[in-house]
Parts: C-alpha cells; sequence; structure tokens
C-alpha cells in the first residue's frame, strides 16, 4: 500500500514539474508576443477587406503619399487626403485599432473629406504596411503622431488646426498624445481602453476563461523587455488628466473587448470644460457607425466644426 502510495505521488511530482515548465515555457515564449505582436494584416486581406477602398482615389478623393521615418528608424506609411472644399476647416489625425490598417478609417475619411476637413490616415507601427515589430498601446505610437504632425506643418503649411479620430488602440493612443501635444486643439476617441495591465488582464481572461493575474503580470515583463516600453506608464485614464481640449468618448453600451465602463472613466477624468460622452445603445465594439447611424457622424461633424479651430 505504501509502495502505490508512493507511485501516486512520483506521478504527481512529474505531472507538477511538466506543468511547471511548460507553463514557464509559454509563459516566456508565447504569451509576451500575443500582445506586443499582434497580427499584420496581409495584402491578400486588405484586397477583400476593403474592396473598393484601396486608396483615397478609390472613392474619388484626392490625395498625396505621406510616409515618415520616426525617431528610432521605423517607416510609418500614410496618406495627406485633401479636403473636397477650400479652403479646408483643418486637418484631423485618424488612428485605426489593434491589427487594423489606414483603409479601414477611409469611409470616415469620405465623410470628413465632404466636409471640409484635410485628412492624414497612416499605418501604426507594427501593423499594416508601417515598419516597426513591436505595438506599444501609445508609448511610443503617442510620440509618432507628433512627429507625423512636426511632418504636416513643414510638407502642408497651411493644413492647421489639427484634430485627432481615434479607434480602440488608436482612441488610447489619441487620449495619450492629446495629453502630451497641445497642437492637437480637439479629439474623439472611439471604444478606448483606460489601463493597458488591466486590459491585458481582461484579454487573457477572455480567451482562458480564468483570470489568473499572475500569469498575465509575468508575460507582460518579458513584454516590456522585448518591446523596452513600461506597460503600467500605458494608461489613458490618467493622460486624461491632462487633456483641457474639447473632448468627445464615444462608447458601444455591449462592447466586449473594451467594457464601456473604461470609456467612461476616462471621461470623468478629463480636465477639459468641453467634454461629451457619447454612449451607443445596442453597440459592440466594432460596430458603432453602424448602429449609430446618421445621427453619430452628425454629432461627430458638429463637434469637429464647432472646436477644431485655431
Amino acid at each position: 500500500m505504501k509502495k502505490y502510495f508512493r507511485i501516486i505521488f512520483l506521478v504527481i511530482i512529474v505531472f507538477a514539474g511538466i506543468s511547471y515548465l511548460t507553463l514557464n515555457y509559454f509563459i516566456k515564449n508565447y504569451l509576451p508576443y500575443s500582445a506586443i505582436r499582434p497580427n499584420r494584416i496581409t495584402k491578400e486581406q486588405v484586397l477583400k477587406n476593403y474592396e473598393g477602398l484601396l486608396t483615397p482615389a478609390s472613392i474619388g478623393l484626392s490625395y498625396s503619399d505621406f510616409n515618415i521615418t520616426v525617431e528610432d528608424s521605423i517607416k510609418l506609411i500614410g496618406w495627406f487626403i485633401n479636403s473636397q472644399i477650400k479652403p479646408s476647416k483643418g486637418t484631423i489625425f485618424l488612428l485605426h485599432g489593434i491589427g487594423s490598417c489606414k483603409n479601414a478609417m477611409l469611409s470616415t475619411v469620405n465623410m470628413f473629406a465632404s466636409e471640409g476637413f484635410n485628412c492624414v490616415c497612416y499605418d501604426s507601427r507594427a501593423q499594416g504596411e508601417s515598419g516597426g515589430l513591436n505595438c506599444t498601446f501609445g508609448y511610443y505610437e503617442k510620440k509618432d503622431l507628433s512627429i507625423y504632425i512636426d511632418s504636416v506643418t513643414i510638407k502642408f503649411p497651411n493644413s492647421a488646426p489639427y484634430a485627432v479620430f481615434g479607434h480602440s488602440l488608436g482612441a488610447a493612443i489619441a487620449i495619450q498624445a492629446m495629453a502630451e501635444d497641445k497642437r492637437i486643439v480637439c479629439g474623439i476617441s472611439e471604444s478606448p481602453f483606460a489601463n493597458l495591465r488591466e486590459t491585458i488582464h481582461d484579454y487573457f481572461a477572455r480567451i482562458t476563461f480564468f483570470r489568473i493575474s499572475w500569469i498575465s503580470d509575468e508575460a507582460m515583463k518579458y513584454s516590456e523587455q522585448i518591446a523596452h516600453f513600461n506597460v503600467d506608464s500605458v494608461q489613458p485614464v490618467l493622460s486624461a488628466k491632462k487633456i483641457f481640449q474639447p473632448t468627445m468618448i464615444i462608447h458601444g453600451s455591449d462592447d466586449i473587448n473594451i467594457s464601456p465602463k473604461y470609456g467612461k472613466e476616462i471621461f470623468n477624468n478629463l480636465s477639459s470644460i468641453e467634454k461629451i460622452w457619447y454612449p451607443i445603445l445596442g453597440a459592440n465594439h466594432d460596430n458603432l457607425s453602424y448602429i449609430g447611424g446618421s445621427e453619430l457622424n452628425k454629432k461627430i461633424i458638429n463637434f469637429f466644426d464647432k472646436y477644431l479651430k485655431e
């Protein structure tokens, strides 16, 4: 009988050891990359998903290729799209979500251009056609936006004033950028996350069905080393306290990717006197425009007409 228990004990020890080594390998070699290296959309997927939206010219808009190289030698690929009304009312920078690309923003660009706004659309680092390996959720990306603004003031000298419109990851970048760069006179943020660490905890809980925060915390330590950034410095909810520009936060009530409570937390923290909380009932993370319809579009255009001024 004692021999039997010894065998069971040894089996348990071996199983526990193998499980620990497997989990440790998973934490060090897979999980750190899953967050910072999103699937990059391929040219084939762009052709399939954005048929008719391959370039601004596809929808009858005048544009110029507008690429820049950011301070760490990463080339970002973008477009400067001309307003259909002259003179323009200003320029709006559009920031796409994670794993997406500038093409995803062209329908919104079309609306803005027809209402008198120039637009700048570009693939964020590590995504679309742009260079770079790692997504840092705004840590470097907010600086990329400022460098784009530097460039547009030189290449398109009559393009001011400047605003930002971002969705999801782009929304979080927009909030962080507005806190640091006051040349951005106003902005709209659709479905932003509030705190990167908390968002990654949510993500791992969603894909594993368990909320074991220490695992994702350990993975994030390696993510920080790989991408050379600080996870806890990426907190749009804190950046909001440094935003005094007019800001609108839009969030779907049924968003399971990024809870609307995060958008509301950012809104509550904004130091802006002019701020708008715009929840869309029944909308999820990616169908805000469809559910919000013409009423949402009118609200967005009215916002920029009112606040995008020198």
